[in-house]
């Protein structure tokens, strides 16, 4: 791996400095929670040197503050948990508020009013933390332990539950969560204030590119906050939103669980249509342990989840052929596969509060994954025509922090990660090429298997200072991620026929295959070795203008170093129109962003009015790097043979045809020529990293005891996004040099003829594309009471650009790669309305609790294209032109969405024990949340739709599901 020296010494630079300044790390208030407050006497007067405590009744931590001049305290460094929060002075009685829960997230504000008193004596108040928090400028939902544990969460995935919260959602070509209208490649999941995300692919870590069941258990997340603007200075390398983890950890109570899920295909109901879904069963079981090793001093816990799940798929019959069975059994196919999805997770954490003001965690994560048949899902692929995927991942962290004095606090993190993702190809066809008869496949994966491990390296550390009316935050962190992959196409070579006649007479219309260069290997062309380091600083003030105003001010820096390995440069170019290998990916530096938050509470500080701005800036994901190196033209090519006549391609190179066809071979790429026309993928050397300027204005309200009302408006705008054009080509002219128009839709053609005859495609990856976002959002909040809680949250909003791709490293979605303002339009994450229900009821009757879940949005925008490539770029992403007026980009739309989950309980206490057993409902309407099929989006050439135009005849494979549930606590 290729590091500039300049990094090197700054590396070097910091660790150092790290070690001089003698730790600190994790963001102080990501991980941590705070109180402030005033106290008073009876006539309203404030009282300087008064001493408030903070107890936490789960470990018996203690911390303490004294009131300055103006009878302002500020309780700093407090874990998540439930506290005893006591007031006193000489003279006046002591003042004691129990059961105060404080939450990730949370900065509340307590004040207290101490009676005189003529003796020793103690007046305990019962009261809640403040439902509005008047010194919070972050616009943040957060989901308690209570709501993870009972509400119904398909899979026990806990993003599941993040979709409830305003101003989130999933609609994209990854299925990466997105939040305030942002690419989902730009939201950030961190697990105890440390980073989370996977810096290849993006998305979150140990998932496997969504194919795993599991990351996180959901056993061992105390609960969540989902910040949707309004982020301090903190939070970094995110244009969108945070999710912000808070995993459990033991306490001065042994407890434990146990938990059995399981979802038998006898309860999973027919599709709407009457279809039925492939047979699936799906089981889920695990525990937790967690208590003292020394009281109120050194804690564990540990949790193991694993989920099991098998599904047969049916193949489609034509793939089943007794002449293939006769002449290639290897090759034949079964009527149907197993695929298996099977997942485990084990979790351990260890804390040490070695005093009040030092205290140490240690935690690790380990997560692994196997599918076999999970490569391929399609009922187009013969039964062994497919992969083994698999994921081991690992993750350690160590978190210190500190208390020096009562002024000065010390944050520390530090974390080491390693992910391998092994994915083969399965044993019985690991010999053959890849066999495609019209759209079925027989044969090996072409591009299986695939090697790789990545890793991330982090530290991170903040100060924090207190001084007058100022909180003074300092801090910075560093990140070493890297990727060791061998990723070779289609090495294993790819026969096309038109029918099983052809197969087995050997007369295939087309066969490409990848191979290395210049003497390489394909494994030597494939391989991406390269690593990116980022460093980042921020500061940042607090200022606690009145007991009613706080503004916060800040200013976070970041930079990035990527791979210094030498790429085409499209800027150097020779006489015969190669590029020469001596370009370089730009490095992201000085990418600056200034925070601003304010809140104010009018009156009885039952309501706060907020307001943020801010710049955040997002980093690209690694794997659009990989192919500058792999698909060069230099050291790997895709080499490709046609014959659409059926008679031997004169190539230079041919594997068999006809008689001499084997199935097995491929071509010699040692003996491939220098060739020319190749596709290539290029940088532009200016490339910056995406980033999104957002505003937002806020109001929140105490309605009632226990109940809250928040409103939301949100404009954010990000540039500097990474879409891909291609640098080869040039509109085709007319006699009189006006450009050609098509006679398809009456937009400009490329000509066929490439300006640089050297290459065919070059694919270059530029940051021009652009987006705006405009969002309203409401929060109805009932807080954690013993019988009833939940929250409604609606989001109504309007999201536009130019390019929604996520982390595209192929295909193009402009119409015209030179006409950006004629793709502008709705983006595919567009959802107009959202609505988001989740409540909990414990009744008051023989232990039953209701729960559920309700979510509905509208349809996402998806774009109507004609039946060709009508403007010759090589993608049939081309829109009609009807009436004279060309359509629009994402100017359809699909149908609306809604689900409906739903959980009944039957809770039996023996002793101190609880046993509970649940029956949960997934889809319990059994809603059809139809769907368009590909073709239905194709308009056609006409002027008139084709007759299935904008028919949604897909209906969703989650239909009503039943799943039932045991859980023993103690």
């Amino acid at each position: 791996m290729a590091h500039t020296t300049k990094s090197l010494k700054l590396t070097a630079l910091l660790i150092a400095a790290l070690v001089v300044a003698g730790t600190a790390v994790a963001q102080t208030d990501v991980t941590l929670t705070r109180v402030t407050g005033t106290v008073k006497d009876a006539d309203g007067g404030v009282l300087p040197g008064a001493t408030v405590e903070a107890r936490n009744q789960d470990t018996g931590l203690v911390i303490r503050a004294v009131t300055d001049g103006r009878g302002f305290y500020r309780l700093l460094n407090l874990p998540t948990g439930n506290y005893t929060m006591s007031c006193e002075m000489p003279g006046f009685a002591t003042s004691s508020r129990s059961d105060i829960r404080l939450l990730v997230s949370q900065s509340p504000t307590i004040d207290f009013t101490l009676q005189l008193a003529a003796q020793a004596e103690t007046i305990t108040v019962t009261s809640d933390v403040p439902l509005v928090e008047v010194s919070n400028t972050a616009a943040a939902t957060t989901v308690q332990t209570e709501q993870i544990n009972q509400l119904p969460s398909f899979g026990r995935d806990f993003t599941n539950l993040v979709l409830l919260t305003p101003e989130t959602g999933t609609r994209n070509e990854r299925g990466y969560l997105t939040i305030s209208g942002q690419r989902g490649i730009n939201t950030s999941v961190t697990v105890d204030g440390v980073d989370y995300n996977n810096a290849f692919f993006g998305g979150t870590s140990g998932t496997a590119e969504g194919r795993a069941p599991l990351s996180i258990s959901q056993e061992s997340i105390k609960e969540f906050s989902v910040i949707t603007n309004g982020a301090s200075a903190e939070y970094g390398r995110s244009g969108g939103g945070t999710v912000n983890v808070i995993t459990k950890s033991g306490t001065n109570l042994l407890k434990g669980s146990a938990f059995y899920y399981t979802q038998p295909n006898s309860m999973i109901s027919d599709r709407r249509d009457g279809t039925k879904v492939n047979k699936q069963d799906k089981t889920q079981f695990g525990a937790s342990l967690g208590g003292p090793i020394v009281k109120d001093k050194l804690f564990f816990f540990s949790s193991y989840d694993q989920q099991d799940q098998d599904t047969t798929i049916r193949v489609n019959p034509a793939l089943i052929d007794a002449g293939i069975t006769a002449k290639y059994p290897q090759l034949a196919s079964g009527p149907e596969f197993v695929q298996t999805r099977d997942g485990r997770v084990f979790f351990g954490r260890f804390d040490l509060q070695a005093s009040a003001s030092h205290r140490f965690t240690l935690r690790g994560n380990y997560t692994d994954y196997e599918g076999v048949n999970g490569t391929n899902s399609s009922s187009s692929n013969a039964s062994n025509s497919n992969g083994i995927e698999g994921m081991f991942s690992r993750t350690y962290v160590f978190a210190y922090s500190g208390m020096f004095g009562d002024s000065l606090l010390n944050d520390l993190n530090a974390q080491y990660q390693l992910e391998d993702t092994p994915r083969k190809n399965r044993p019985e066809t690991t010999e053959y090429a890849q066999i495609r008869i019209g759209n079925n496949y027989y044969g090996g994966v072409s591009y299986l298997p695939i090697v790789a491990s990545q890793y991330r390296k982090s530290i991170a550390d903040t100060l924090t200072y207190l001084i007058g009316d100022h909180v003074f935050k300092a801090g910075f962190d560093y990140n070493d991620t890297g990727m060791d992959q061998i990723f070779k196409g289609n090495w294993r070579g790819v026969y096309r026929f038109n029918n099983v006649a052809d197969f087995l007479a050997g007369k295939w219309w087309q066969f490409y295959q990848y191979g290395g260069l210049n003497g390489l290997t394909a494994d030597q062309a494939g391989q991406f070795d390269q690593s990116q380091i980022e460093y980042a600083a921020f500061i940042q003030d607090q200022w606690f203008i009145t007991p009613s105003l706080t503004a916060t001010l800040g200013l976070r820096w970041e930079n990035l170093d990527n791979p210094d390995d030498p790429v085409l440069n499209p800027r150097s170019v020779n006489a015969n129109g190669s590029y020469n290998l001596n370009g370089k990916i730009a490095d992201q530096k000085n990418q600056w962003s200034p925070r601003l938050g304010i809140t104010w509470s009018p009156g009885d500080g039952k309501t706060v009015l907020r307001f943020s701005a801010g710049r955040f800036w997002s980093r690209t994901p690694a794997l659009l790097f990989a192919q500058l190196y792999t698909s060069n033209g230099l050291r790997g090519t895709q080499y490709t043979c046609g014959n659409s006549s059926l008679k031997p391609n004169p190539c230079a190179l041919m594997p068999g045809w006809g008689e001499n066809f084997d199935p097995k071979a491929t071509i010699d790429f040692s003996k491939v020529p220098n060739p020319t026309g190749l596709g290539v993928f290029v940088m532009d050397p200016k490339f910056k990293n995406p980033k999104t300027d957002r505003i937002t204005l806020g109001f929140e309200r105490e309605l009632f005891k226990d109940t809250a009302i928040s409103l939301d408006a949100t404009w954010a705008e990000a540039t500097n996004l990474e879409r891909m054009t291609d640098y080869n080509l040039a509109y085709a002219r007319n006699p009189d040099g006006s450009i050609k128009l098509s006679p398809v839709n009456g937009m400009p053609v490329f000509n066929s003829t490439r300006p640089n005859p050297y290459y065919g495609r070059i694919s270059a990856y530029v940051s021009d594309a652009r987006s705006e976002y405009w969002g309203l959002s409401m929060v109805l909040n009932r807080r954690f009471t013993e019988r009833f809680f939940g929250f409604l949250s609606v989001t109504y909003s309007k999201d536009k650009d130019n390019d929604s791709n996520e982390r595209n490293y192929a295909g193009f979605q402009v119409e015209d790669v030179y006409n950006l303002r004629d793709s502008w339009g709705y983006s595919v994450r567009d959802q107009r309305w959202k609505f988001a229900l989740n409540s909990v009821w414990n009744t008051p009757w023989w232990g039953i609790s209701l729960s559920g879940t309700y979510r509905y949005s509208t349809g996402a925008p998806f774009t109507a294209t004609t039946q060709s490539d009508a403007n010759g770029d090589g993608f049939t992403n081309d829109r009609p032109t009807v009436n004279g007026e060309h359509f629009k980009r994402n100017s359809f739309r699909f149908p609306d969405q809604s689900t409906l989950d739903l959980r009944i309980q039957k809770a039996f206490n023996i002793a101190s024990t609880k046993l509970a057993l649940m029956v949960d409902c997934f889809n319990c309407t059994n809603n059809a949340n139809r769907s368009i099929a590909g073709g239905n989006m194709i308009w056609g050439n006409a002027q008139t739709p084709n007759p299935g135009f904008g028919k949604a005849t897909q209906v969703t494979n989650f239909p009503r599901t039943f799943q039932l549930g045991v859980r023993f606590d103690f």
